[in-house]
Order: C-alpha cells, then sequence, then structure tokens
C-alpha cells in the first residue's frame, strides 16, 4: 500500500511539471513571437501633414520701384494667380515712389527684397550697404530721355544744341551722356516728376520711362520722340530685385521660393498679360487698360529680349555687371572697382 502510494505521488507530480513546462511554453512563445504590426501612415495622412505644413507660411514684405503698374507684372501676376502661397511664401508688396527708397528700407530690416536701377544698388553697396542682386526684371531699362516730335533729334549729340535736359539729381546716365556725348552739364535742369515744364518748353528734353510718359503725354496731345539710355552705351539692368547678403545668407530657401512665383509670373504674364489689368487697376485705379496694353507692347523686347531669351527671365551677365562697375568707376561714381560676385548672382535664377 505504501510502495502504491509513493508510485501515485511521483505520477502526480510528474504531471504537474509537465503541466507547468507547457504553460511556460505557451508563455514563453507568446512573448518571444512577432510583435503584432503598427498601422502604416496612410496617403490621406501623408496629405494632411502635407497641407499643415503649407499653411506654415514665411512672411516676406518686397517694396517696388514705383506706384502699382504693369512694369512689375511679374510681381502682381504671382499675387494674383497664388503663386507665392504656393511657393510658401506670405507675400507683403509695398509701392515704391518718389519719396520712397526700398535701398533705405531693406537695408534697415523693414523689408526684405528691393527693387532698384542696378547702378543704385551699385552706389549703395559702394557706401558699405552689403546688398546682392538676384533677379532682373528689365534686361534693358526703359528710361530715356524724351524730346517733342518736331524736333530735329536723331542721336544725343544732337541734344547740345541749346536744350534744358530733365533728369533726376545724381542720375548716372547723366555724367555718361556728358562724358560721351556733345552735351553740356549746365544744360541739366532737375526733374521733379511734372511734366509741366518740358510741355511748355519746346527747347526741353527729359527723362522718362518709355513704358509710361510718351502714352500720357500723347493724350493731351503732345507728340513726343524718345532716345533710350541704353543705346547710349550705359545700360544698367533695370528694376533689379536685391536683399541683404545677411538675409540670402540665413534665408537662401526663401529667395528661391520668391525666384520661383516671380519666374511663373511673368511667364504667366507673357502667355495672357491682359489678365493681370484689373488687378493692377484695383490697386492703383488712375491706371488705364489702354495705357497697360501699351506698356505691355513697349515691354516685351526689354524683359523677354536680349540674354533672357537663351537664358530666361530675370537674367544677369557677369559681363554686364563688371562693364557698368568699370564705366561708374571711370566717372568717379564709385571709389573703386568692386568685384562682380560680391553685387549679383544667378543661383536662384531656373
Amino acid at each position: 500500500m505504501k510502495k502504491h502510494a509513493h508510485s501515485f505521488l511521483f505520477l502526480l507530480m510528474l504531471s504537474m511539471l509537465l503541466l507547468l513546462t507547457a504553460c511556460g511554453g505557451s508563455t514563453e512563445e507568446a512573448t518571444s513571437g512577432e510583435a503584432e504590426p503598427v498601422d502604416e501612415p496612410t496617403e490621406v495622412d501623408e496629405e494632411v501633414e502635407e497641407e499643415e505644413a503649407v499653411t506654415e507660411l514665411f512672411e516676406i514684405k518686397q517694396i517696388t520701384s514705383w506706384f502699382p503698374q504693369v512694369e512689375n507684372a511679374g510681381q502682381y501676376y504671382a499675387a494674383m494667380e497664388g503663386f507665392y502661397e504656393e511657393a510658401g511664401l506670405e507675400m507683403t508688396t509695398e509701392p515704391g515712389g518718389p519719396q520712397v527708397s526700398s535701398i533705405s528700407i531693406v537695408s534697415s530690416g523693414s523689408a526684405q527684397i528691393g527693387m532698384a536701377q542696378a547702378d543704385q544698388v551699385l552706389y549703395a553697396i559702394n557706401e558699405g550697404i552689403p546688398l546682392v542682386a538676384f533677379f532682373a526684371n528689365f534686361q534693358k531699362t526703359p528710361q530715356g530721355i524724351m524730346f517733342h516730335a518736331d524736333q530735329p533729334i536723331e542721336t544725343y549729340d544732337d541734344l547740345a544744341d541749346g536744350y534744358e535736359i530733365y533728369t533726376a539729381a545724381g542720375a548716372g546716365y547723366w555724367e555718361f551722356l556728358v562724358s560721351q556725348f556733345e552735351i553740356e552739364a549746365d544744360q541739366n535742369r532737375v526733374y521733379t516728376g511734372d511734366s509741366s515744364a518740358f510741355v511748355s518748353n519746346e527747347k526741353a528734353a527729359s527723362q522718362m520711362y518709355v513704358t509710361s510718359e510718351p502714352f500720357y503725354l500723347a493724350e493731351q496731345g503732345v507728340e513726343t520722340g524718345h532716345l533710350l539710355i541704353a543705346d547710349s552705351g550705359y545700360s544698367p539692368y533695370g528694376d533689379v530685385l536685391f536683399t541683404t547678403k545677411a538675409f540670402m545668407e540665413e534665408h537662401p530657401e526663401v529667395i528661391q521660393a520668391y525666384v520661383d512665383a516671380i519666374t511663373k509670373g511673368w511667364e504667366a504674364f507673357k502667355e495672357d498679360p491682359a489678365k493681370v489689368y484689373d488687378y493692377i487697376i484695383e490697386l492703383e485705379p488712375e491706371k488705364t487698360v489702354d495705357q497697360m496694353e501699351y506698356a505691355t507692347e513697349q515691354m516685351q523686347e526689354l524683359v523677354f529680349g536680349g540674354d533672357a531669351e537663351e537664358n530666361g527671365v530675370g537674367y544677369m551677365s557677369t559681363e554686364r555687371w563688371e562693364e557698368l562697375i568699370g564705366q561708374l568707376v571711370e566717372l568717379g561714381l564709385l571709389d573703386s572697382e568692386i568685384p562682380a560676385e560680391d553685387v549679383f548672382t544667378t543661383e536662384f535664377l531656373n
């Protein structure tokens, strides 16, 4: 009896041991097996993330060269069509004017992007303001000298015959004209933006934008002829876009986004210029469709011609900058030669 009891007890203990071993094995298999799969992000989740990223726009301000006008169509087209937002920018555009210095505003940090003539940018750099140009709206500046259509003027030398010539104070092209042609320095008169002195004097000539003043004077019955500054041998890029070197170094992606947006704006304008007219009139009610149609016709070669035909809108070359720098040094308007690579860049151009 005692022998059977011992056998029973042994079998009971062996059964319990086997049962515990089986349970332990099951637990080990459960813990050491593969983890349950984690849900992968779906396309919908990725789209939501992308939309949230796009809404975080970089706030930026630009100052144009003048009141709202079709001459800055690339910038206004980009605003009208939402190209700035597509590029990740929340853009504020403030107009320039006779009392507005985009160079002072940008250099002070009150705006990030400005617009000026290429020689004006060089004057600022010469004064120690660290600017850099990255896009040129005009391959050929629209600046010129206009005169009454009945005057016998075919070249700049013809203006030496007793004409009073109105130009902005300190204009680099005036110094060049005096140095290269028979024009005398004492023929110069200060241009104030008022054309009444020109209209009343047949022997007057005046600075102008070929896209603007000739049209408005024709509406008043005053017919004009003109000579473009670029045809004199002095040819700065017109309405150059610039920023500070510090901002460009800190935010190259912002400058790239801006260039992408305005390039798209200029290309859209080339395809359908009339689409932006009403938008500009909303900003500047004195503008008319007739005037903008006239300006658009005058602008085609100035914006899309020259080097832009091969290299795209906004293009600038080292040769053009070096030539302008050399002319300004020779005229005494720059203290010394400035390396072109310190003045402009094409790294953001498409």
